[in-house]
């Protein structure tokens, strides 16, 4: 009898690790991923149509939860098609030598109330810096989670843009980041 019991518990913590382990999924038509830049005064916004993302949040235990986010560079649009061709190009995002950015979280902690601090690492154009991202959570009465954040990058940092993108007050190195998330429930 005893082992029975040692069994049916054993089985009980395998099967809650299991549930909490199993990441929500992306909803991606419900999502979106951001950018805006400055070009001689004017802001320049755009997206990228195409991510994907891994996120496996616990806010119980925000310290075991993990984010994993890929973003396919060819997939930015500005709605104009010269600027899109020129950020897509060499000395840009170089679409061709460095077909995705990623992030990859390497601690999340608790903020506030459906608040986070998310630290990890951002590699783009082969460059990878340790970021901090806030993001707050808002639950859906269907299980589903949105995750939203912004953050700024300097672009010098990853190497993007060169020669004379660089001259003073033509690009400015800021670049504005956002995201929204659609979160499916957990599998």
């Amino acid at each position: 009898m005893k082992r029975i019991a040692t069994f049916v518990a054993a089985g009980c913590l395998v099967g809650a690790i299991a549930a909490h382990a199993a990441p929500r999924p992306l909803i991606a038509d419900q999502s979106r991923i951001t950018f805006s830049v400055k070009e001689m005064g004017v802001t320049v916004s755009g997206r990228f149509r195409r991510f994907d993302a891994t996120i496996d949040l616990d806010p119980a235990k925000p310290e075991t939860s993990s984010a994993k986010i890929s973003v396919d560079i060819a997939s930015l649009t500005t709605g104009n098609a010269d600027a899109d061709a020129i950020a897509l190009d060499e000395p840009w995002l170089n679409q061709h030598a460095f077909a995705n950015a990623s992030f990859v979280s390497n601690a999340i902690e608790r903020s506030g109330d459906d608040r986070y601090t998310v630290k990890g690492l951002l590699t783009i154009r082969g460059q990878t810096r340790a970021i901090v991202v806030p993001l707050s959570t808002a639950a859906q009465a269907d299980g589903r989670l949105v995750a939203r954040g912004h953050f700024t990058i300097r672009r010098s940092d990853f190497a993007i843009g060169g020669g004379e993108w660089n001259e003073s007050g033509v690009v400015a190195d800021d670049v504005a980041l956002s995201f929204e998330l659609t979160l499916g429930a957990p599998r």
